[in-house]
């Protein structure tokens, strides 16, 4: 059985990017010294799941390394991706809901969302999303990708908060699972 994880930062108006899917603002968050969790979040996880542009972020950020876990990207153009020599990197297409379910035949454990908007909405929308792990960050970015089309509480209805952590740097964390 597959438990699908999303784990991302959000600004306090709720965007996930900036403008042309600007990450540069969520960096000064990055740390040596603090890692939120995520080093263990990657050694419980068994695959990623991640949208189109989220993958493109991905590429260009790490250049020629090899994607870590099996990664499997939602796409409806997989020529764009011709050339591209990473036997972790699987292209797939179709609803969420039948990738997921084509993917639990093969993977067991933790799958980790990675985002980007549009796969979390289908993901909460098809009921598939296991654990949330918000960090929100005291930025106001007021345009760019926003994560949820509502209000964050009445998005999450269907979610029991589970946990919640203030960090010195003005992050606040919230922990979230399905209900």
């Amino acid at each position: 059985m597959l438990e699908l994880v999303f784990f991302a930062a959000i600004s306090a108006d709720g965007y996930l990017a900036g403008p042309d899917g600007d990450m540069a603002w969520a960096e000064k968050y990055l740390s040596p010294d603090e890692d939120y969790g995520f080093t263990e979040l990657m050694g419980n996880t068994a695959a990623l799941i991640m949208g189109s542009k989220t993958f493109d972020f991905n590429l260009s950020a790490m250049g020629d390394e090899p994607q870590p876990l099996p990664t499997f990207v939602l796409t409806n153009s997989p020529m764009k991706y011709d050339g591209l020599k990473d036997s972790n990197v699987h292209l797939v297409h179709g609803p969420l809901d039948q990738v997921v379910d084509e993917l639990s035949r093969h993977i067991r454990g933790q799958l980790l969302v990675l985002g980007g908007a549009d796969v979390v909405r289908q993901a909460i929308d098809a009921n598939l999303l296991s654990k949330i792990q918000l960090f929100i960050t005291p930025d106001v970015l007021g345009s760019g990708v926003k994560l949820f089309e509502g209000e964050l509480e009445g998005t999450l209805a269907a979610f029991a908060k589970e946990s919640e952590r203030d960090y010195p740097n003005g992050l606040r964390m919230l922990a979230y699972r399905q209900s």
